[in-house]
């Protein structure tokens, strides 16, 4: 009876090892933006050894009387342990670079110095004792150094690194916990506990592999949570891409076909107004007729440049560099005004830094020119979960909601006639469009008499 709960035991146990390999080999890791997907392949592997390991532990169990304990078997037995837990402390290691500790160059110095000593002993200790009693204390070394260690290293680094999981927005926070938990309990029972206090301890080791397993399938699910965002923003992604395109074949066509005639009607200008008698009210009406269709090519530029479908070259872009380099381009413009900056130097989305910047540039030259009678402005930009924030407020006079709705459409201007062809706005929404992003506008009450416009750009952060 005793045998045949053994073999059920160590069934079930290699088995929740062997389920932990393969719950984390069947997710596609490879495209995924969060970190522990590099670490989890380590974590898998551990479950495949570990598997093994028990598994052959169980059929030198019930063989005990065909398979004597050789030395050269003794030998083994130790060496697939330490393989076992070696895995673990590889994922310990990894997890180490995940968290935001402070003294994680000091807590790995420490760990390289006990594996050391460990490796030390192993030399220091051979020949001290019989073979059988220094593989047996070897055995409990790996167990202490390698098993608790290992999995106390790792359950505590998992907990730690859900709060950061949960603050970038990622959720599954509770899962990863508990999975951090359950690590911790079994370095405890396999490392601290041996078999020879009882089957409990089996028993114990074995419902701790199964909270591991229950634990990081539902931790798992984040990875399937963001495959299906990805998808939906891919195809949203398509969606506006195709209507870009058309919008921008149509718009293309069109100005392509205003531009020729304004081109013709500038020649035929520059040839009447040589050919005419000097005369002031004839030179006031040329001059008139020049500006409106040097006005008209203006537009047909503008209106070229939205048409204009550019595409992004994706790469890791620095949002507060992106800022910076859009205020050097308007440093001119800036003079006497008061910029306040409050810009994350760590932030970064995935985008092309080009686009990004021009879109920087249009907007803080639209905040200039609203801020003329109070020279100030405020930029910012910071974390919210997912998404990066760039928000530039001006001391201007805001603008009325229905304007508000209305401000990203093309040819769209609150600037005196002539002075803005209503473009910049429209082309800047529509390359954060296509970096999957967002362009809202809202006012803001800066005192009594002032409420200036606040631009806020959110854009997908680019997550390492």
């Amino acid at each position: 009876m005793d045998m045949l709960l053994i073999f059920k035991i160590y069934l079930l146990y290699g088995l929740a090892f062997f389920a932990i390999f393969f719950a984390i080999l069947f997710r596609n890791l490879k495209k995924s933006r969060i970190a522990i997907a590099s670490a989890l392949p380590t974590l898998a592997l551990f479950g495949l050894i570990h598997g093994f390991h028990e598994w052959s532990e169980l059929y030198l169990v019930l063989y005990e009387h065909d398979f004597p304990l050789t030395r050269d078997l003794h030998i083994f037995m130790v060496f697939k342990l330490w393989v076992s837990y070696i895995a673990l402390g590889a994922f310990a290691w990894k997890m180490l670079d995940l968290t935001r500790w402070r003294y994680t160059r000091v807590l790995k110095g420490g760990t390289l110095a006990v594996v050391t000593l460990f490796v030390f002993s192993l030399f220091y200790r051979y020949g001290h004792n019989e073979f059988a009693v220094y593989l047996n204390n070897t055995a409990n070394q790996i167990r202490w150094v390698f098993g608790l260690g290992a999995g106390a290293l790792s359950g505590f680094a998992m907990m730690s690194y859900a709060n950061i999981l949960e603050k970038e927005g990622h959720g599954a926070s509770l899962p990863f916990k508990l999975t951090g938990l359950a690590l911790i309990l079994y370095g405890f029972s396999a490392g601290v506990l041996t078999v020879d206090y009882g089957l409990w301890v089996l028993i114990l080791r074995t419902a701790c592999a199964l909270a591991i397993l229950v634990t990081l399938w539902s931790a798992l699910r984040v990875f399937d949570d963001e495959k299906n965002k990805q998808i939906e923003a891919a195809i949203q992604q398509t969606q506006q891409d195709a209507k870009l395109k058309e919008l921008g074949e149509l718009t293309s066509a069109v100005a392509h076909e205003i531009k020729t005639p304004l081109s013709s009607a500038m020649m035929s200008c520059d040839l009447l107004e040589n050919s005419l008698p000097e005369n002031d009210t004839y030179k006031r009406h040329i001059t008139r007729i020049r500006q409106g269709l040097e006005r008209s090519a203006e537009i047909s530029h503008e209106v070229l440049n939205y048409a204009h479908h550019k595409p992004i070259e994706r790469e890791n872009v620095c949002v507060a560099k992106v800022i910076q380099s859009a205020l050097s381009l308007n440093q001119y413009r800036l003079e006497g005004f008061q910029v306040g900056l409050s810009l994350d130097e760590t932030l970064s989305v995935t985008g092309d830094a080009g686009q990004l910047e021009e879109v920087m540039t249009n907007i803080i030259s639209n905040a200039v020119d609203a801020s003329q009678s109070h020279k100030q402005l405020y930029i910012e930009t910071y974390q919210d979960k997912l998404v990066a924030i760039l928000s530039i407020s001006d001391w201007g006079t805001g603008m009325p909601q229905e304007k508000l709705e209305q401000a990203k459409t093309p040819f769209f201007t609150t600037k005196p006639r002539g002075e803005g062809t209503g473009m910049g706005l429209a082309i800047s929404n529509q390359i954060i469009l296509q970096h999957g992003g967002e362009l809202l506008l809202r006012n803001s009450k800066k005192s009594d008499q002032i409420t200036g416009l606040t631009v806020e750009i959110r854009l997908p952060r680019n997550i390492e």
